[in-house]
């Protein structure tokens, strides 16, 4: 930790707890400090993972659906995982679910199409 020095004509308050600190040019320049943020943890995820399972829907179009679909939910489990160990176990519960449901509806999305493909062009589309 760094002390900074108090001048004489100067009051000190000790070191600040949290937040915008002023630098010891003036207020004019404040010390910001970096507070991750779950939006930022849930956008990366999202984002993250509408990237990835489109790349991979393309690449596995021509397999199996079953195949596209566990290989997409193997990833978005992943991006989960490393989505929650890097900050967003310790968020809110309204964050934590709506993070689980976002990543879960993408994959649901993409299973369902993998599985409208198929049944289209195998023909037998389930009425």
């Amino acid at each position: 930790m760094t002390v900074r020095k108090v001048y004489d004509d100067e009051v000190d308050y000790g070191p600040p707890e949290f937040g915008v600190r002023s630098s010891d040019i003036g207020s004019f320049l404040p010390e910001g400090t970096y507070r991750p943020i779950p939006i930022v943890w849930f956008a990366s995820a999202w984002f993250l993972q509408s990237i990835v399972l489109l790349v991979v829907f393309s690449s596995l179009l021509n397999t199996h659906p079953a195949i596209n679909i566990i290989a997409c939910g193997l990833l978005t489990y992943a991006i989960g995982r490393w989505t929650f160990r890097r900050g967003m176990a310790g968020a809110g519960k309204g964050w934590r679910i709506f993070t689980a449901l976002a990543l879960g509806f993408n994959w649901v999305v993409v299973s369902v199409a993998a599985l409208a493909l198929y049944w289209d062009a195998v023909g037998s589309m389930p009425s």
